[in-house]
């Protein structure tokens, strides 16, 4: 089974300071990335590790981050969480899968199509589905 993970988005939030003087005064908008999620979950992984514990996910586990689905500029990536934490996928808004158990066939030849080259942090692709 696979977790779909949709980025956090913040728009129209108030600073603590404005919220307690009543003013309607926003923070800018604020997107996660899937480098950004990537880099947290690593930093899980890591506590998890520190404290004895085995994580059910690692910096190997195969995850695949979309960016603006559906768009003519959509993209893209699959590779390992590691190889994640550093892609750049463009603007918002974006999303991660944690792959889970083995991949059917279908499923590695598709993703083949999106891998992070090895020696690069950015996809290969901007294809579609």
């Amino acid at each position: 089974m696979h977790t779909l993970c949709l980025l956090d988005i913040k728009v129209k939030e108030q600073s603590v300071e404005n919220l307690i003087r009543g003013r309607k005064i926003y923070e800018p908008p604020r997107y996660m990335s899937v480098n950004q999620a990537a880099q947290q979950l690593l930093e899980i992984v890591q506590n998890q590790r520190i404290r004895g514990e085995e994580p059910a996910v690692t910096e190997e586990t195969l995850c695949v981050g979309l960016a603006r689905v559906g768009a003519e500029d959509q993209k893209i990536a699959a590779g390992t969480l590691q190889q994640m934490s550093t892609v750049d996928l463009g603007g918002p808004l974006h999303s991660l899968i944690i792959t889970g158990g083995s991949l059917h066939p279908l499923e590695m030849e598709m993703l083949s199509l999106f891998t992070i080259p090895e020696n690069s942090s950015e996809s290969q692709s901007t294809g579609g589905l």
